[in-house]
């Protein structure tokens, strides 16, 4: 107690008086209680306290603290919003919440704009992210210019560029503006697999409103790919045209298509023709990602066109800038149908030096001095910029374990955790939501396992646990969550390599522990070992090269 009163002071905080003051504030807003202002839109009135609204919202503070007439008002009218839209930004203002849903969202934002509330702008624009498709993705755009929201508005862009043919089915599509219009088929992102279709847009366009809009036809035709159509559509289809015939602007560019396309090479018209295929138009090849091992000391990530034979570096920094996946080791990578590539987890290893033991019987086990930390994280690959997208992180962190895709669903099975500890869990990540579930537990503990999807079903094969390699084959339906045992790998292995061809898995690979003179040795295989799912049984395959 003499310690407490000989101090000079003493400062008492309450973490709980901000929600209490807030708590009583909207109580007396509900019992009008206090109240010194009447907010009255359309016809419903809101009895507020001016303090509360000023704090809340600039737009409020400058009407309340200068020298304009609502200043010494009672009542004060609103306009261009609805009742609707002010009850919420009022009653988010005595309790900072909000519900946004597609019904309000829109006029949401336009009324927290308008109030210059910058959190409820921001957060109306996320949720409207969640929600484009191609029915709002055009309308979302428009708002999304009109109240700053950048993001938002580059999210609808990319969204009407991406789904180009099916935006052109809705009737937004023939409401655009000619301004708007002519920046959409100016774009390189269009994802569509013919010029053709941008021509025909432009004249449904048109025809929307003939008498209105033949005249904007020269300013839309320009934006045609010439070189990218065929001779005989531009005669057939553009040239007969009655619009484009009775356009001068438009007969003069034509005229010189017509000399470039007989003579490309000596072409000298003023008339610059665009070449640059659109997103739609530039087929993907097939592609080999190398992800791992190590080089130097360090991990790599490289793509191999086997079309070409040629090899590409690929970034492997993540956008949030926390660490590189030079540095990782032992994560789980997993590529989607749709060309999605995902990395979790692993081991993020803090080099002081690195050597390789030669004298080891183990091919290529490397040897390091520094510290390592297993992480949580999950990133997906951004092909348009080189460069991994942080998604949300695992529930757990590990290493050493097996990832696959499954119905939107990717599925974590065992591993290493914190302290090197084995571990049994199981949880998956949706990838629409980007959100992580805990499932349960496997069966056996397993490190260093495969998991290939045939059919609906997820076989978890081989792996190990301490130095003991594991022969498991378990079938695990994720709908009714039961595993079922199946025959199992004539050779014990872990750190393999599994795929699925038809209705066998390839098990190709690995290592396996072996004991010689009370000394344990990582040995690499060379055999491949095939399933055959239909009868449960296993076969030999050829030996690796």
């Amino acid at each position: 107690m003499a310690s407490l009163i000989n101090k000079d002071s003493m400062e008492f905080e309450c973490p709980k008086h901000q929600l209490s003051l807030l708590a009583s504030l909207k109580d007396m807003y509900d019992t009008n209680t206090l109240t010194d202002v009447c907010i009255a839109v359309e016809q419903h009135k809101f009895e507020c306290h001016r303090n509360v609204l000023a704090g809340s919202s600039p737009y409020f503070k400058a009407m309340f603290t200068n020298d304009l007439q609502e200043r010494y008002k009672q009542t004060i009218e609103i306009f261009d919003i609805d009742s609707t839209s002010m009850e919420l930004i009022i009653n988010f203002a005595y309790t900072g919440n909000v519900e946004i849903t597609m019904t309000n969202a829109q006029s949401l934002m336009a009324a927290s704009s308008l109030f210059q509330m910058t959190s409820i702008v921001n957060a109306c624009a996320k949720y409207m992210e969640t929600q484009l498709d191609v029915s709002n993705c055009i309308p979302m755009h428009y708002l999304a210019a009109i109240h700053n929201c950048n993001e938002l508005a580059s999210k609808a862009k990319e969204h009407i560029e991406k789904n180009f043919n099916e935006v052109t089915e809705c009737e937004e599509f023939l409401q655009l503006s000619v301004e708007k219009l002519s920046e959409i088929i100016s774009s390189s992102d269009l994802n569509v697999d013919s010029e053709e279709i941008i021509f025909e847009s432009i004249v449904d366009w048109i025809n929307h409103d003939k008498n209105q809009r033949e005249e904007y036809m020269k300013k839309l035709l320009p934006h045609v790919r010439f070189s990218l159509l065929s001779i005989k559509y531009i005669h057939n289809n553009i040239d007969t045209n009655e619009t484009v015939r009775n356009c001068d602007t438009c007969q003069k560019l034509l005229k010189a298509v017509h000399v470039f396309e007989n003579s490309p090479d000596t072409y000298k018209g003023d008339h610059v023709f665009n070449m640059e295929l659109r997103s739609g138009m530039i087929k993907p090849e097939p592609c080999i990602l190398l992800i791992g091992g190590i080089d130097h000391g360090r991990s790599s990530i490289n793509c191999y066109n086997p079309l070409t034979r040629e090899t590409y570096s690929v970034s492997t920094q993540c956008d949030n800038g926390k660490f590189n996946f030079c540095d990782i080791e032992d994560p789980a990578c997993v590529v989607t149908p749709d060309n999605q590539i995902f990395i979790a987890g692993g081991n993020y290893v803090y080099h002081d030096s690195w050597y390789w033991d030669d004298a080891s019987d183990v091919d290529s086990l490397d040897e390091y001095d520094g510290e390592d930390t297993v992480r949580r994280d999950l990133c997906c690959y951004d092909n348009d910029h080189d460069t991994w997208i942080a998604k949300s992180p695992m529930l757990f962190p590990k290493s050493n374990f097996a990832l696959v895709h499954l119905d939107g669903f990717l599925y974590c099975f065992g591993g290493l955790t914190v302290n090197q500890h084995p571990t049994e869990i199981i949880e998956k990540y949706d990838i629409e939501s980007n959100r992580w579930t805990y499932v349960g537990m496997m069966p056996t503990t397993l490190v260093d396992l495969s998991a290939v999807v045939h059919d609906g079903m997820i076989y978890v094969l081989g792996g190990r646990t301490g130095v003991g390699a594991h022969n498991v084959l378990m079938k695990y339906d994720s709908i009714k969550s039961e595993w079922t045992t199946l025959a199992g790998i004539p050779t014990p292995r872990f750190s393999f390599g599994a795929c699925v061809v038809g209705s066998e898995i390839y098990v190709a690979g690995g290592q396996i522990y072996s004991h010689t003179s009370n000394t344990i040795h990582r040995d690499s295989l060379s055999s491949v070992e095939i399933y055959n799912i239909t009868e449960n049984i296993w076969r030999q395959g050829p030996e690796l090269p």
